[in-house]
């Protein structure tokens, strides 16, 4: 139940953990940021949808961003669940696709989802978050054999389902407890990446279609699954549901939603996340769009975008660096991508155009890991060792390296989500270039193509030819 939806001051000393106000130059852009303290109770679920413990007490937080015209607004509200896994709130789908949020006058909210940032946020501002609870509420029970994310005792998952369902029915409504009450009306996205989108799977096999849910239209009107697959996160804390298993048989996955769904995935999870298909049934609107030469996490999503935030994210412990040594960091601009993506998602919901159909990366079946991952199937590559298929763009039309979507680190182990690049040299860059001109005309031809596929949108087809551009000409090609 939702008691109380409070809005928290910004001073200059008092403001919100991951503020995107300077970094995204949001008053430039005509938005404002405020952060809002949800408090209320929810049930603890077990796996069979019966009830274990009621009314456990509850305050998380909110970020809201939204065009400070009221005019202005698109009627699209993303809600973002905060990642959790890095022990932080990770706000990536906002980080990957803000620049379209903006221009387009849509409203973003992220929601913490889990205990375990907590810790992260007190060390941050103490006095500002003192408020924030996500208590265990039976700490007594045992712990789960397989723990799945860092299991810790004091924190209870299953806090989280009551919330967004309560978030999400008062998102509809003109009231305080509506923290964008007066806007009018809207429809509601529910986005998550990596772990989050374990999350959408959960509310979509147990709480998006219960009667009391879904008796005035559906809990959400769409769903943007981003860097994630098909597997629910177990309803509580105490249910043991551990990481994917190195050299496992991969098998198909289906994500089935009345409302329509589109999964974004990079090679990171490609290694294991193998959609069965595209559907477009009554009780299955899903796309999946997969994107080769890239990585899970990359040298801007978690290292350039948080320039200016170093120190808050050092008050708050949080230490972001790139775990390899060979070559470089991922730095393949498959923002535009994600962009597309959920404007097509926009266009599916509110006009009826169902999403473009995108090829799949293509891969092949080994039984005997493929690489250090212990990946069991194989992506087919071509003559640079770099992905066929998939949403072709510039990087892998036009490649200046090797992707891979894993990283070798010193020590002999593998940083299986952040990729490096082993560039070209500048001698096989002219070779297979000519020049920067040259270069540049079929970057403009594979972005073009992508544009007419529906993969990148004409206001980022510049960005886009002038990103791989600036890649090329820092290593070397004139």
């Amino acid at each position: 139940m939702l008691l109380e939806m409070k809005r928290i001051p910004v001073t200059v000393d008092s403001y919100p953990f991951i503020t995107a106000v300077n970094v995204c130059k949001l008053k430039e852009h005509g938005y404002a940021e405020d952060e809002y303290f949800m408090r209320g109770t929810a049930n603890i679920y077990e796996e069979d949808g019966s009830v274990s413990y009621a009314g456990a007490p509850y305050t998380t937080r909110l970020i809201v961003r939204r065009p400070v015209d009221l005019d202005a607004f698109s009627g699209n509200v993303v809600v973002e669940i905060l990642n959790a896994s890095a022990h932080f709130d990770i706000d990536r789908d906002w980080i990957l696709t803000w620049k379209h949020i903006v221009r387009h006058g849509d409203i973003y909210i992220g929601i913490s989802s889990k205990g375990q940032v907590v810790d992260a946020l007190k060390r941050f501002d103490p006095e500002r978050y003192a408020p924030i609870n996500w208590a265990n509420p039976t700490p007594e029970r045992d712990a789960p054999l397989n723990n799945d994310f860092d299991y810790m005792p004091q924190y209870e998952l299953g806090l989280f389902w009551d919330m967004i369902v309560d978030l999400a029915k008062a998102l509809r409504r003109d009231d305080p407890m509506n923290p964008i009450a007066g806007y009018g009306k809207n429809w509601l996205y529910l986005a998550g990446w990596s772990q989050s989108g374990s999350y959408i799977a959960r509310i979509l096999n147990s709480f998006a279609y219960k009667p009391e849910n879904c008796a005035d239209g559906p809990l959400f009107d769409g769903y943007f699954n981003t860097g994630s697959g098909a597997n629910s996160k177990p309803m509580n804390s105490y249910i043991g549901g551990g990481r994917m298993i190195p050299g496992t048989k991969p098998t198909g996955s289906i994500l089935c939603s009345r409302e329509p769904l589109i999964a974004v995935n990079t090679e990171s999870e490609n290694r294991r996340t193998f959609w069965y298909g595209d559907f477009d049934e009554p009780e299955c609107r899903f796309r999946t769009w997969q994107i080769p030469c890239s990585s899970h996490d990359t040298e801007y999503s978690l290292l350039k975008y948080y320039d200016g935030l170093e120190e808050d994210l050092e008050r708050a412990g949080v230490v972001l660096s790139w775990e390899g040594y060979i070559g470089e960091p991922m730095n393949t601009p498959y923002e535009p991508i994600f962009c597309a993506a959920l404007q097509a998602l926009f266009n599916w919901v509110r006009e009826g155009i169902p999403a473009p159909h995108a090829p799949k990366i293509k891969t092949r079946m080994t039984y005997e890991p493929t690489d250090r991952t212990g990946a069991l199937v194989a992506n087919e590559k071509d003559a640079f060792g770099n992905a066929l298929g998939g949403i072709r763009y510039p990087t892998a039309d036009c490649p200046t390296a090797v992707y891979q979507s894993y990283s070798d680190r010193e020590d002999g182990g593998v940083q299986m989500m952040f990729g490096q690049c082993a560039p070209f040299s500048p001698e096989m860059l002219v070779n297979l270039y000519g020049d920067l001109d040259n270069y540049r005309r079929l970057c403009e031809e594979s972005t073009d193509r992508a544009v007419a596929g529906g993969f990148i949108l004409p206001e980022d087809r510049d960005d886009m030819v002038d990103a791989v551009c600036a890649i090329a000409a820092k290593r070397g090609l004139r």
